[in-house]
C-alpha cells in the first residue's frame, strides 16, 4: 500500500511531512519552541507521529513508544546567558572585617518570562584571589532568579581583595564573570598627641594641638578636634600624617580636648587630654618674718600666706 499522509505534532503544532524522493523518507522543517524544555516533564517536548496509507490504515507513535519513544523526544535549549550582579561588597568599598558577607544576584533570562532553563546553582564558583569556592553558598529565591550569599571561613588579609563569581544556567549557558575589588581594613589608625600633655596648665588662651597619625591600609586619615564638646573646625593633615591645630581657651579651670582619627574604612582612634586654663594671679594675704629683728648670723623664718 502507498502512504497517503504523515503528520508530526510537537508542542501543539501539527505539520505534514513530505516524501524525500532521494532518501525515501518523509521530512518537514519546524521551528523549535521558544522556551527551554529543561523544566518540562522528562526535560523534553513530546513528539507524536501519525501515518495513514491509501487504504485507510493508520499507525502512530509518541514519546512513550516502547522502541521509538526515545527518538520522539525533542530537547530544546535556550541561548540566553544568566546575569550576575554583585551586591556586596561594592566595588571600591572599605570593609572593617576580614570575613565580609559576599552577596550577589543571579537572573537567568531577562528576555522572556517563561521557558528559561533556570539557574544551575551547583555550577556557581566564587573566587577570592586565587582561591575557588563551590560550597557553603546560601541561596534565597528572588524574582527572576536567586540571591547567593557566602561568608569566608578564613579571615581575608587587610588590603585590596578581588572577588569574582561565575555560574551557568541549566542549559549550559555561562554568565559573564562578575567581579569587584574592595579593601579590607580591620586595624584602626594610629594617633599620637604630643602637645598638650595630660594635665597641662597654662594662662595663655591660645593653644596648639599637635600630633601625628597614620594608617597603612586606608590613608588618608581625617582628624577631628573638639574642645569641651565643640568642634574646632577643619584640621589639615600632612602627607607624613602630622597635624597642628590652634584652639582658643575660654573656660577657666578644666578643659577637655578630644582628638579623633578616622580612616577611610570608618575605623576610629581617640585621645583625650584634660588641661587647666587659669589666668587669675595668686594673692599674697600676709607675710611674717620671725624673729625680727634677728641677731647677725642667726637663722630667721619668712612665712607667706597666699589666697
Amino acid at each position: 500500500m502507498a502512504i497517503k499522509t504523515v503528520y508530526a505534532t510537537v508542542n501543539g503544532q501539527t505539520v505534514a511531512l513530505t516524501l524525500n524522493s532521494s532518501t525515501g523518507k518523509y521530512e518537514a522543517q519546524l521551528t523549535a519552541p521558544a522556551g527551554s524544555s529543561f523544566n518540562l516533564a522528562g526535560g523534553y517536548y513530546p513528539v507524536s507521529v501519525k501515518v495513514t496509507d491509501t487504504a485507510g490504515n493508520k499507525t502512530s507513535a509518541d514519546s512513550t513508544h516502547s522502541t521509538l519513544g526515545s527518538s520522539l523526544r525533542l530537547y530544546v535549549k535556550e541561548q540566553v546567558k544568566p546575569i550576575i550582579t554583585i551586591m556586596s561588597p561594592s566595588a571600591g568599598a572599605y570593609v572593617t572585617t576580614g570575613t565580609p558577607e559576599i552577596k550577589f544576584k543571579v537572573t537567568d533570562n531577562t528576555v522572556q518570562t517563561t521557558g528559561y532553563s533556570g539557574v544551575k546553582k551547583d555550577s556557581c564558583v566564587i573566587k577570592i584571589g586565587s582561591k575557588s569556592i563551590t560550597s557553603g553558598i546560601t541561596w534565597t529565591e528572588t524574582e527572576g532568579g536567586f540571591i547567593g550569599t557566602y561568608t569566608p571561613t578564613e579571615a581575608l588579609a587587610d588590603g585590596n581583595q578581588t572577588i569574582s563569581v561565575d555560574i551557568k544556567d541549566n542549559d549550559g549557558n555561562s554568565a559573564d564573570t562578575a567581579s569587584c575589588t574592595f579593601k579590607v581594613d580591620t586595624v584602626a589608625p594610629s594617633l599620637t598627641v604630643t602637645t598638650p600633655v595630660e594635665g597641662f596648665e597654662t594662662n595663655k588662651s591660645e593653644l596648639s594641638v599637635v600630633g601625628t597619625t597614620d594608617d597603612v591600609t586606608s590613608k588618608p586619615v581625617a582628624i577631628a578636634i573638639k574642645l569641651n564638646g565643640k568642634d574646632c573646625g577643619a584640621v589639615e593633615v600632612g602627607s607624613d600624617g602630622s597635624f597642628s591645630k590652634k584652639i582658643s581657651l575660654t573656660v577657666q579651670g578644666e578643659n577637655i580636648i578630644f582628638v579623633a582619627a578616622t580612616d577611610k574604612a570608618g575605623k576610629v582612634t581617640t585621645v583625650t587630654r584634660r588641661i587647666i586654663f587659669n589666668t587669675t594671679a595668686p594673692v599674697i594675704k600676709s607675710v611674717q618674718i620671725a624673729p625680727n629683728p634677728v641677731f647677725a648670723g642667726n637663722v630667721y623664718t619668712v612665712t607667706v600666706e597666699i589666697e
